[in-house]
């Protein structure tokens, strides 16, 4: 039986009581893109735009912009959410500047989204078959989204760091780990 909680509506204060109050999904969000932002401080760009053929199909640049491509579409203006909007090929992919500067930008943005906002309903759009072109429209809301997206940009993190440990580059233990995995680890 699945049980519906509405922990994730709690606001928290991250231990600080004049702090504002903030969503655990808002800042389990920020927390994943800070780990993603610390991730490129410690990589070259030439590590960046590896080929790690035949291990991976796509360099780190090519992950990141994958999953940068998700908060995109969650952050458009309006109620839709169109996840087959990709940017391939874009700079993001061998610059990583501009995968820094994006993440940079949506860190900001979810510092100002209000809990409330969380609720709100949103439609999204995604492909479902690979044998032939099928959109479908799909109900939701803007915390349901986000945290997917905070979740598929971890699981682009432990492709990133499949590929710096071909490169003998160190990540922290944690990188690319799912929330649910540190917990296990954790023991709690």
């Amino acid at each position: 039986m699945l049980v519906l909680s509405t922990q994730s509506l709690i606001p928290e204060r991250d231990g600080d009581a004049e702090a504002p109050i903030i969503s655990p999904v808002i800042s389990g969000a920020i927390e994943t893109l800070d780990q993603g932002l610390q991730f490129l401080t410690r990589i070259t760009d030439a590590q960046y735009g590896y080929d790690a053929q035949p291990y991976l199909s796509s360099s780190i640049g090519q992950h990141f912009r994958h999953w940068l491509d998700i908060f995109h579409a969650l952050f458009q203006e309006g109620s839709h959410v169109d996840y087959n909007q990709r940017r391939r090929g874009h700079e993001v992919e061998t610059q990583r500047q501009i995968a820094i500067e994006e993440i940079l930008y949506f860190i900001e943005r979810l510092k100002t989204t209000k809990t409330s906002d969380l609720i709100a309903p949103v439609v999204i759009a995604t492909e479902v078959s690979l044998k032939k072109s099928k959109v479908c429209l799909m109900s939701s809301t803007f915390e349901r989204e986000l945290t997917f997206a905070a979740l598929h940009a971890n699981h682009h993190f432990a492709m990133a760091k499949v590929v710096t440990t071909l490169l003998a580059i160190e990540t922290s233990d944690d990188f690319g780990l799912a929330p649910a995995t540190a917990t296990f680890i954790r023991g709690q």
